[in-house]
């Protein structure tokens, strides 16, 4: 099934533009509170004059440009300006440091980078102290410094046509953007998303939330993340729908923004569902439009019943990575819901459960989640530079091997258990830190909570808790241990107990507990 055919990015946008011309397609609003606003054509104009600048800048079909940006139009600007051209996006972290940065530029040969006036300054050391390739820095934002090899992104791109003048011909099966991973356990991978991958990610996300043309899809998630990408922006447009991009996520003023914008899509995470919880409640909090919260792991029932009959939303489960592009295994459209299954495969997707000898498990047993589907359309083409990464994540069948643990039932619905490099092995059993997360989260002292295993010379390994109190709260270990001995295991119970005010997390909100270790 070829639900693509061969509409590369730049015919998208510019058949987008001519079906839904003055109709709402992006708005952006800053952490400031201003608003910019694009319809479907206008944003095609802004796409272009982007793509005749890059062009005027010496960028040609395969050459690599880095965007280090937070939430903005700009960003969009880029993305499919390059994809017109044939180029691709490389987009950095906007919360690494210098040493990250450098070493994404380094290993993605990208030679021009895009960044606001914010994170300047460390990009100008990275050129003063770092080998990078690395040439011109293009800035957006105001008060831009007159340094030299500095210059005015939008000032440049303003003074750009909006007829396209270089068209080099384009395969869907051409690279679109290179993704680096988090990095929460070790180095980031180069994920290469080619045209299909975003073509394919509009359609399967818009048709897993069931998005029309007169949605609303809000999120606060980073635009250089896949979900921002293939979940939220890629099915908006997909449908013809409206996307609001808010520049950062705030749990005092989330839920006014879902009213303001008469948001019938959004999405959270477990961080932001929990910080939700802790505001104020208000009259007006169920006054909204929200017809689908989509959701990514993990919860625990308690907080899930707790959020959904408190706001009067319903959540949408969807679990994949940045490999699979979407969430390759979710809820499906006018299929039941099963709280806490991770839904079934869609459609373009295979799983199975597989053990460590690669064979298929029975329902009911827990293995790794491994996923079947076409490199290059619906799974990344290849990790960048990397031909041993991908020959061990992907297998030459079309297999990809997630690195989660799962297990599935008797009707194919599939339940996340934790990933493998977030199992403890305690004395020869093996511990979920998702699990226990889940039960100590329930302390009604705690806000926060992340597990970890630590180097043990007796048991292999023992296990540590970092937790954050709600404000104004204290927690004794004593009390802290009693309230594990009485509702897990004993042989899950935490050796060791970390009070913090708060924890490292990336930006999809993730705990990075290589930092903790």
């Amino acid at each position: 099934m070829d639900i693509v055919g061969g509409q590369n990015l730049r015919q998208m946008w510019d058949d987008l533009a001519g079906a839904y011309g003055k109709k709402t397609a992006l708005i952006c609003e800053s952490c400031t509170g201003d608003v910019q606003q694009f319809s479907y054509a206008s944003l095609n104009e802004e796409i272009t004059r982007t793509a005749n600048l890059f062009h005027s800048l010496g960028i040609r079909q395969g050459d690599k440009v880095a965007l280090h940006l937070d939430n903005c139009a700009e960003f969009f600007f880029c993305w499919f300006g390059l994809a017109k051209i044939g180029a691709i996006m490389v987009p950095i972290n906007a919360r690494l440091l210098r040493e990250e940065s450098a070493w994404i530029l380094q290993n993605s040969q990208a030679s021009l980078l895009v960044t606001s006036t914010t994170f300047y300054p460390m990009y100008r050391q990275i050129r003063q102290e770092e080998a990078t390739g690395l040439t011109r820095i293009y800035l957006i934002g105001d008060d831009v410094p007159a340094d030299e090899d500095v210059s005015h992104f939008s000032s440049l791109k303003n003074s750009q046509p909006t007829t396209l003048r270089y068209a080099p011909p384009l395969s869907v099966d051409d690279v679109a953007e290179i993704l680096f991973t988090s990095g929460t356990t070790s180095r980031p991978k180069g994920v290469v998303i080619t045209h299909y991958n975003l073509r394919f990610a509009g359609y399967y996300s818009s048709w897993q939330c069931a998005l029309r043309d007169d949605d609303i899809y809000l999120t606060v998630m980073p635009a250089f993340h896949i979900d921002c990408q293939c979940t939220a922006a890629m099915a908006a447009f997909s449908a013809g729908a409206t996307f609001v991009l808010i520049e950062k996520y705030s749990a005092r003023a989330f839920w006014g923004q879902v009213q303001k914008y008469r948001a019938t899509v959004t999405e959270c995470i477990p961080m932001m569902i929990r910080t939700l919880m802790a505001q104020p409640a208000a009259p007006q909090e169920r006054e909204h439009r929200l017809r689908e919260v989509m959701f990514y792991l993990n919860l625990s029932e308690q907080e899930k019943d707790a959020f959904t009959g408190r706001f009067g939303v319903r959540l949408l489960t969807s679990w994949g990575m940045t490999e699979t592009i979407v969430g390759a295994i979710g809820d499906r459209p006018g299929d039941k819901r099963r709280w806490p299954s991770i839904g079934r495969p869609g459609f373009g997707y295979q799983a199975e459960i597989r053990d460590e000898q690669n064979r298929p498990l029975p329902p009911g047993e827990t293995g790794e989640i491994c996923i079947k589907g076409v490199p290059g359309k619906t799974l990344f083409r290849e990790y960048y530079a990397r031909p041993d990464a991908t020959a061990k994540a992907l297998g030459p069948d079309g297999w990809l091997h997630t690195g989660d643990s799962g297990y599935r039932d008797e009707e194919g619905f599939f339940y996340f258990v934790d990933r493998r490099c977030n199992m403890i092995k305690r004395a020869g059993e093996n511990v979920s830190c998702s699990e226990l997360e889940n039960i100590i989260s329930a302390h009604p002292k705690i806000q926060d909570i992340v597990v970890v295993g630590i180097k043990d010379s007796i048991r292999d390994e023992a296990i540590k808790a970092f937790v954050v109190l709600h404000e104004d709260e204290t927690l004794s270990e004593e009390e802290f241990f009693t309230f594990c001995e009485q509702n897990m295991a004993k042989f899950k119970v935490p050796s060791f107990l970390e009070i913090r005010k708060d924890l490292p997390r990336n930006c999809s909100g993730k705990i990075i507990k290589k930092n903790l270790k």
